[in-house]
């Protein structure tokens, strides 16, 4: 088969209290409440996973948990300010993997902003609820800002914005401060202050990364990231655009409709919808209007 068409996994209600209605109006998800923060398009973690087509799960589809997984995110409010560490600390400490990622601006609010690491020359002794917010580096974002979220960077996204995020499978995830929110029990929701204390990298101080844009048959694409763990890129389909086969497994995420066709094979896609690129797939079309998201394993 070409491609599997995904259902997502939804994050909604308490366990997401800053999401919003944006992944229903903006993509036309079928969230199940008011307050829905993730749309897990394709996660092979366990008790979270997205299903394909036939309700088998993406691990059956895939014969294996994947390396990688992809959300959608809408942040009404702000997020958590966290941590992720990197895979020798996760292993160590938590028999999982680390969590790099990477975010690509959706949509932004005017004057939206989200945390992206620690001004110059915090020290680690801040990174406690009474002192981080005053350390925080906030930056203004706009729809096509590319961030890189590296393990050890303290990170928040601000209201206002939603986002595509690929990710390492892990659940790993160190919160240093969370603007007084409590559970459903009224308890101040909990922190991981040792551990993110063991994994915060203070230095870190990326730009956004601006992309590369290179030439295709049928249109454009920006390559926006290779790192270790996966690819990113956003293809501009005008007409319709052949996208070279890869030794990898992809995802694709439209944000406009169309058709990827191979040969007799023909798959009509709408606004919103992720689809699967098992390992080794070949050449297609996509015969669209607009832009298209893909994102992978490093082959």
């Amino acid at each position: 088969m070409l491609a599997y068409k995904m259902t997502p996994y939804y994050r909604a209600g308490a366990l997401t209290p800053w999401g919003g209605n944006r992944l229903k109006t903006l993509f036309g998800k079928q969230t199940p409440d008011e307050r829905t923060g993730e749309s897990l398009e394709a996660s092979t973690l366990p008790g979270r996973e997205s299903l394909g087509p036939d309700g088998r799960t993406l691990t059956e589809i895939a014969g294996a948990e994947l390396p990688l997984m992809l959300k959608l995110l809408d942040a009404r409010e702000t997020l958590s300010v966290q941590v992720h560490p990197d895979d020798a600390y996760a292993r160590r400490a938590e028999g999982k993997l680390g969590k790099a990622e990477a975010w690509l601006i959706l949509h932004a609010e005017p004057e939206a902003k989200l945390v992206y690491g620690l001004l110059p020359g915090t020290k680690t002794e801040s990174i406690t609820p009474e002192r981080i917010e005053a350390r925080l580096r906030w930056i203004p974002v706009q729809a096509g800002d590319i961030l890189n979220i590296l393990p050890g960077m303290v990170h928040a996204v601000g209201p206002g914005i939603v986002l595509y995020e690929i990710q390492q499978t892990s659940d790993v995830t160190y919160r240093i401060f969370d603007w007084g929110r409590r559970d459903h029990e009224g308890k101040p929701r909990e922190l991981h202050l040792r551990q993110a204390a063991d994994v915060v990298k203070t230095d870190l101080l990326p730009p956004k990364l601006r992309g590369e844009l290179v030439a295709m048959e049928g249109g454009t694409a920006t390559h926006c990231l290779t790192n270790e763990h996966f690819t990113l890129s956003v293809l501009h389909a005008a007409g319709r655009l052949r996208l070279p086969g890869r030794g990898g497994f992809a995802f694709l995420t439209a944000l406009c409709g169309g058709t990827l066709e191979r040969g007799s094979e023909i798959i009509r896609f709408a606004r919103g919808e992720t689809y699967f690129l098992p390992h080794d797939f070949p050449d297609f079309y996509v015969a669209a209007d607009g832009d298209l998201i893909i994102s992978g394993n490093v082959t």
